[in-house]
């Protein structure tokens, strides 16, 4: 019986886990919380969010800039992992938006661009060795 407790509380651990590290947050806000945002995510970003997925076959170099200027952390989003969040909620409201950069893993750029709240940003396989980016708003 501990044995089926201490696996449960180890997966909901992981699971926990994971969910933390796909969202990402303004480095001076300590809440990390979008007022009215679900528990859980599930297939679109929210209004005071963007998404970034990473469909392709290679892993890329998110990186940008929020509108009061402060560096969003850099982070690998590898081939095809869990949908990562950024949230535009800091500051006590939602921004409208940020600068956001995705280089290849060869260092190419392969988005630079001002990206609103509640966009999907997709990465997708093109040709034969190299990715695009498909923006969806929602």
């Amino acid at each position: 019986m501990k044995l089926k407790a201490i696996a449960m509380s180890c997966l909901m651990a992981l699971g926990s886990s994971a969910y933390t590290m796909n969202n990402h947050i303004h480095p001076e806000d300590k809440s990390g919380a979008v007022p009215g945002a679900p528990a859980l995510k599930t297939k679109l970003a929210g209004y005071c969010e963007i998404e970034v997925i990473n469909q392709s076959y290679r892993d890329v170099l998110v990186s940008g800039t929020f509108d009061d200027g402060y560096p969003l952390d850099p982070f690998i989003l590898y081939s095809f992992e869990l949908p990562h969040y950024i949230s535009l909620f800091y500051n006590g409201y939602c921004h409208y938006g940020m600068d956001l950069y995705i280089d290849s893993a060869y260092g190419y750029p392969l988005y630079s661009a001002y990206t609103r709240g509640g966009t999907t940003v997709r990465i997708v396989p093109y040709l034969k060795d190299k990715a695009k980016v498909e923006l969806a708003k929602h």
